[in-house]
């Protein structure tokens, strides 16, 4: 297995054969293959179920898979990454590669849900591996996690965002004072404990809009927040327009998995 890239979006990249070689494709938002000169190459670089190419039968071969959005929650996430982030070969169990590349030559049934998971677990994967290398300075709440007061108040906000915290609270999780608390966490996470916890608060309610069956009072409640209302009016403080607006403006799927030959 060779190496892993994350390619952060939506600007189109390049594919070449090696390095330093003319482009082969350009790959567009929403896995559009075109040629360097604006052809459309699906038809013309299709060989069969999930797989693309310009020589089927080389020696070399791409998974390529494609999140038309991460959310707003898994952007906090994404947004500590490069525009591209290398892997090299062996960084990452090779057996979960294996298994996709195994399940890809297949056509059973819940297919797309196996793919889907397979390619969420190397994704999660391989950006704890690049983080590891890489501790990111413009991550916050990555840098927090060396803290274990912080880390404890941290993984209380995420896992509870409904529950009523304070910063008292928080600190007595992590068997420090207050004070303490509030400066280790501004000082490594960047925002005070309960701004953070706000943040944590709108990204997850953004993404619960996606899901027309939660109300705007349900959504608060998840998330924290007293009222339908009080959701709406902090949610248009932070992004400009209402929850309304927002899910309105919602649309978008995930892209499918293939294989570039």
């Amino acid at each position: 297995m060779g190496d892993i890239a994350l390619i952060r979006g939506p600007r189109p990249y390049r594919v070449g054969d090696v390095q330093g070689s003319g482009t082969i494709a350009v790959i567009e938002a929403g896995q559009r293959c075109i040629t360097p000169d604006g052809h459309p190459l699906h038809l013309t670089f299709a060989h069969g179920l999930r797989h693309w190419g310009n020589d089927p039968q080389g020696p070399d071969s791409v998974v390529v898979a494609s999140y038309a959005d991460v959310g707003s929650v898994g952007r906090f996430v994404t947004d500590v990454l490069p525009e591209i982030a290398v892997i090299p070969a062996g960084g990452l169990d090779p057996q979960l590669v294996a298994l996709l590349v195994r399940e890809m030559s297949r056509d059973g049934l819940g297919q797309s849900v196996v793919l889907d998971r397979l390619i969420d677990v190397i994704t999660v994967e391989t950006i704890r591996a690049w983080a590891a290398e890489h501790p990111p300075v413009d991550a916050p709440w990555l840098a927090g996690v060396a803290d274990p007061a912080v880390k404890a108040a941290l993984d209380a906000m995420h896992t509870r965002p409904e529950h009523a915290w304070t910063v008292a609270g928080l600190a007595r999780l992590g068997a420090v004072s207050r004070a303490t608390l509030a400066a280790r966490f501004s000082a490594l996470v960047g925002l005070p404990p309960l701004r953070y916890l706000a943040r944590w608060r709108l990204a997850l309610a953004r993404d619960l809009l996606a899901d027309r069956s939660l109300t705007l009072d349900a959504i608060a409640a998840r998330v924290g927040y007293s009222s339908g209302f009080a959701l709406s009016a902090a949610f248009s403080r932070a992004y400009g327009d209402g929850p309304a607006a927002y899910r309105r403006r919602l649309a978008g799927s995930v892209d499918p998995v293939g294989t570039a030959g």
